[in-house]
């Protein structure tokens, strides 16, 4: 009669695996080893082991998959000198140079940064045409003049020196028609650490030269921060999910605006004209009155409204 543990096929004991794992690694058999780890990590995922599994997928020049299981603990990674290092060499490797201009802002490091300036200029150098399709690629955004993707912005920024990113922005942003896109070149110029003065194109059609030194992203802003805390005060008490509709458009006009806000000054007026707006709605004939005291605000409030109908009516024709 067989023993019971020779029917019952238990999983691998932990430090077999590790030691399996280890001992393929060193000797370049990285596929075996990788199977190793990811055994490993199924039965216990800890950051020790998924760095294993990454190298591993590394090794294997598998950049994708190592950077999958990488961004799953990229709060670990960006805990330590060594393991930052690890993680921005992975991203250099994905061709993700924006994004590792944007962590060195945080996580300096001079290795890195020698080793993203020495691929940034060889990508310049043969990347012509890669420049421009993603040139073309602005263009057509442009011309849609629709919310960019999460995915398709990420694509977009890789393989782009950040020499090749300003120049792009910079002949964009003087000209743009898409009000979802320059915002985006504008935050992203920024968490890259640049701080040069950039030509910018507002939605009434004026130029406005803004100085990136001086510049916050939208969400630091003191002006989205007043606005959605005098909101709050005026509706959270007595209708609280008025107050995050309120919130909420407030919130997305001002991301239209930006990098071009109005004036600080200025927002207590913003605040009070959604509060007058939302009583009109419900038929207070007197708070109708007392919008006319803010032509400007609810003329610059159309414009933006008619953006977003834009989109919702062109989404709508895209799914037909």
């Amino acid at each position: 009669m067989n023993d019971v543990s020779e029917l019952i096929p238990f999983p691998e004991k932990e430090e077999q695996l590790l030691a399996s794992g280890t001992r393929k690694l060193l000797a370049h058999d990285y596929l075996a080893a990788k199977k190793d780890f990811e055994k490993l990590y199924e039965q216990t995922n800890t950051f020790d082991y998924v760095q294993l599994l990454v190298e591993s997928y590394r090794l294997l020049g598998d950049i994708e998959r190592a950077l999958y299981y990488a961004e799953e603990y990229q709060a670990e990674y960006l805990e330590q000198e060594q393991t930052v290092e690890k993680y921005l060499h992975l991203l250099l490797l994905d061709e993700q140079y924006l994004t590792v201009h944007r962590l060195l802002q945080q996580y300096p490091n001079e290795k890195v940064q020698r080793d993203l300036l020495l691929l940034e200029s060889t990508q310049d150098l043969i990347g012509e045409q890669t420049y421009l399709v993603k040139e073309s690629q602005l263009q057509l955004w442009d011309q849609q003049r629709l919310p960019i993707l999460g995915n398709q912005w990420h694509q977009w920024l890789k393989r782009l020196s950040l020499t090749r990113f300003v120049s792009l922005a910079r002949a964009y942003l003087v000209r743009s028609q898409n009000p979802f896109l320059s915002p985006k070149l504008i935050e992203m110029l920024l968490s890259c650490g640049v701080k040069e003065t950039i030509l910018v194109k507002t939605i009434a059609n004026q130029e406005v030269d803004i100085d990136l030194s001086k510049l916050q992203p939208l969400a630091q802003t003191p002006q989205l921060q007043l606005l959605l805390k005098l909101i709050a005060e005026k509706w959270e008490n007595d209708d609280p999910q008025m107050a995050e509709a309120i919130a909420l458009e407030a919130q997305a006009h001002l991301a239209l605006l930006y990098p071009v806000l109005p004036e600080i000054t200025a927002i207590p007026d913003w605040a009070q004209s959604y509060h007058l707006e939302y009583r009109a709605m419900f038929g207070d004939e007197q708070a109708t009155i007392q919008l006319e005291k803010y032509p400007e605000i609810q003329e610059i409030k159309q414009i933006l409204r008619e953006i977003y109908q834009e989109v919702n009516c062109k989404m709508k024709c895209i799914r037909k």
